[in-house]
């Protein structure tokens, strides 16, 4: 049959059914009727995904392309395969997800309150870069324990900081403390409201500090970290 053009819409009550026939054997085939509405490649990538900063970063739900969100980027210090990040705009509210496998190259550092990050004093070890254009006006900070680290320091706290330099095995710099966490158990759980430091973005960059003197590669752990914003215009100011 060849090609038809219609004007006007299509409709079926049972569906469609796309099939393919073989030019040897007049076998046909039947196969899934797929829609692409804004696929980058892949018949099943449905939106834009992926950043220049590692292949497991990732925007999920329709934020990459109606909106306009890409993922946070990570600093050098902190090894792709450690890390994934997906942010998700419903409504009015921005969810930012980081998703961190420390047995993915990264180790804690000699003094208490190091950065944890690629071994061996990478620089710019932050696991995410935060802006309010990105991440809304954060609300709240949530940290889950859903491995049990192993190898380098199991007390694991999140720490905010202006400076996105800081190397593995080094002090922050200007650095405050979100979450002092104590050693992480399996399924630890503690939130917090962002505070007026994280909420204005004065301190943007987030990293992972040990608690105490462990210097050492992990050999586990997995963590994940949510952040909530409200998505206000921030051309608005």
């Amino acid at each position: 049959m060849a090609n038809t053009t219609f004007n006007g819409k299509i409709r079926s009550e049972n569906g469609f059914q796309q099939v393919s026939k073989n030019t040897d054997t007049g076998a046909i085939t039947e196969s899934q009727f797929n829609i692409q509405t804004s696929a980058t490649s892949g018949i099943d990538n449905i939106v834009e995904s992926g950043t220049t900063v590692g292949a497991n970063n990732a925007s999920l739900g329709t934020a990459a392309t109606i909106f306009n969100i890409t993922p946070n980027t990570h600093g050098s210090g902190i090894a792709d395969a450690a890390i994934s990040t997906f942010v998700n705009k419903v409504g009015g509210i921005i969810t930012t997800t980081i998703l961190i496998d420390l047995h993915g190259g990264l180790a804690c550092g000699g003094t208490a309150g190091d950065a944890i990050g690629t071994d061996g004093g990478t620089a710019n070890a932050y696991i995410a870069e935060l802006t309010s254009a990105v991440n809304g006006v954060p609300l709240e900070v949530e940290f889950s324990c859903l491995e049990v680290p192993t190898g380098g320091d199991p007390d694991i706290n999140l720490d905010c900081s202006a400076t996105g330099t800081t190397a593995e095995n080094a002090a922050l710099t200007s650095g405050t403390a979100l979450m002092d966490n104590g050693d992480l158990t399996l399924g630890y759980y503690n939130s917090i409201d962002s505070g007026a430091v994280l909420a204005a973005l004065t301190k943007k960059y987030l990293y992972l500090t040990c608690g105490t003197a462990t210097e050492a590669a992990y050999t586990a752990g997995k963590i994940m970290i949510r952040i909530t914003g409200a998505a206000f215009d921030q051309d608005n100011g």
